[in-house]
């Protein structure tokens, strides 16, 4: 099964994303990647986790970590109840945690025994649920955004604790994560404008086939199909809506139609019209 591109902008606003889930509110199970960070936090058997074609039993107290571009989806069953607590954080936030004694790439290794899926429980486990009672029960009335990012730099601050097993990114990793950070920020700010490879080296003052290559080693992914399906993503948000065809292929960059009904057909497997038509929401509905 191919993993779908599923753009941040389709999940969240803003560096950051917290949010309980049930079936009730759960996403459909497909194998997706996205440029962005996961963790989540478990509190009940929720079913099959699959990440990077392994399998992982989920019960409560697992911790799932999901690096970017990580093909991966939870296969659970609609008529079992669980909840679990998922944080979607911005790679340029996630930086930002970071100190000269703490990096926390060092969860997100896969050379780390505790990456993907590690599990806590008793006065462990304890600790994480009560950040997550307070993210439920004692946000302030103002400041909120405030007070989430302090629960979820604290929540990353033991997770770091509780993973961490020597397992170190050097300066020069994190230096291309810290890159692709940036382009992915830049691609996501300028979808509608030109996203050529010179374009993107300048922005990050690299060359062409620097950016491509590490880009591609570290995510497993071309720059440029990242940028295509990153683009056919924000175009189905849009055809979702009222907007003509026309307008919202020129709002994610493409200019020739030709171009953007073949390029649409082949990651979704009918035409922008017909997805139309399908998928169109219309107030009131």
């Amino acid at each position: 099964m191919q993993a779908k591109f599923l753009s941040r902008s389709s999940i969240y606003k803003g560096d950051y994303d917290c949010l309980f889930r049930t079936p009730k509110n759960e996403m459909r199970s497909h194998l997706h990647y996205h440029d962005f960070y996961e963790i989540v936090v478990y509190l009940g058997n929720a079913g099959i986790f699959k990440i990077n074609d392994k399998e992982y039993l989920i019960k409560r107290g697992d911790i799932a970590l999901i690096n970017m571009f990580d093909p991966h989806t939870l296969v659970y069953n609609d008529n079992t109840y669980y909840e679990r607590f998922s944080i979607s954080i911005d790679p340029n936030l996630l930086l930002s945690f970071n100190t000269t004694k703490s990096n926390l790439l060092d969860i997100f290794s896969k050379d780390s025994k505790n990456y993907p899926i590690f599990h806590v429980e008793g006065k462990c486990f304890d600790k994480y649920l009560r950040i997550l009672e307070q993210y439920r029960d004692q946000k302030p009335a103002h400041g909120q955004d405030i007070f989430e990012k302090a629960l979820i730099h604290q929540l990353a601050s033991y997770l770091f604790s509780d993973c961490y097993n020597g397992i170190h990114f050097d300066n020069t990793e994190s230096h291309h994560v810290a890159m692709i950070a940036q382009l992915v920020e830049y691609i996501n700010n300028h979808l509608s404008e030109d996203l050529s490879l010179s374009v993107l080296a300048q922005e990050v003052s690299y060359s062409e086939y620097y950016i491509c290559r590490i880009f591609k080693k570290v995510t497993n992914y071309t720059l440029t199909n990242y940028i295509v399906e990153k683009r056919i993503s924000q175009a189905l948000n849009y055809l979702s809506g009222d907007l003509p065809i026309t307008k919202a292929a020129e709002k994610v960059g493409f200019n020739n139609y030709s171009y953007f009904y073949k390029t649409f057909k082949k990651y979704t497997g009918s035409s922008p019209a017909e997805y139309k038509e399908k998928h169109t929401v219309h107030p009131g509905e």
